[in-house]
């Protein structure tokens, strides 16, 4: 699991001995609780974004993702591509 807040530098990961490690800049925590880690995250994230507020997006900026979008959306799909394995129909007897 990785939950991150990058503009104050926020990271929750999990280790691989089971533990859950969060980092705030050099600040370092350790959980044994998953639930426990997440809320701390929250917590610490809750009182970041008052910190460092999001910003709306420029006219330039809306117009950029608009237009990804739309090209994303176009060739998202493919029928030879996103088809599923053939299935055999039929028998093989006559009569």
């Amino acid at each position: 699991m990785k939950m991150s807040f990058f503009p104050g530098k926020l990271f929750l990961e999990s280790t691989p001995n089971g533990a859950y490690e969060l980092r705030f800049g050099e600040e370092v925590q350790t959980f044994r609780s998953e639930k426990q880690a997440i809320q701390a995250f929250r917590d610490l994230r809750a009182r970041l974004e008052k910190e460092f507020p999001a910003r709306e997006p420029t006219l330039e900026e809306r117009r950029a993702l608009l237009h990804k979008e739309i090209a994303d959306a176009s060739i998202g799909h493919t029928s030879l591509r996103n088809a599923g394995p053939r299935k055999k129909t039929g028998t093989r007897t006559f009569g």
